[in-house]
């Protein structure tokens, strides 16, 4: 998650996309971060959130369609609270999956990093 907020940060300040409505930020928007839309950094966390999970919890079906569900209303309440357009959420859709991959791609085992601590 950590990573994630590096990334969405950084991506909102190079792209300075505003919202669809001319908010002004306020205090607590300053301080998380929050003043720019492209790409929805709720929607990236929920995406690789639910990602994770869906592939390391055995969930049944019916908890596996709620915790989709979860996610696209995420996504969803950002465009009609007014803070994003369709394309940031789409986007932080995308970008969280990426992030949860790269996250797969790295990760070692506990059996690698017991391994590893042993020979230093």
């Amino acid at each position: 998650l950590l990573l994630d907020i590096m990334i969405v940060a950084g991506l909102q300040k190079l792209a300075k996309r505003k919202g669809p409505y001319d908010i002004n930020p306020g205090l607590l928007d300053y301080l998380t971060m929050d003043t720019y839309a492209f790409p929805a950094g709720h929607a990236s966390r929920v995406a690789m959130l639910s990602k994770f999970f869906l592939n390391h919890l055995v969930l049944a079906i019916p908890l596996r369609i709620l915790l989709v569900l979860w996610a696209l209303c995420v996504g969803f309440s950002r465009v009609m609270i007014g803070r994003h357009h369709i394309t940031d959420v789409l986007s932080g859709f995308v970008f969280g999956y990426l992030q949860f991959r790269l996250v797969e791609l790295i990760w070692m085992s506990s059996n690698t990093c017991q391994m590893l601590i042993s020979i230093w």
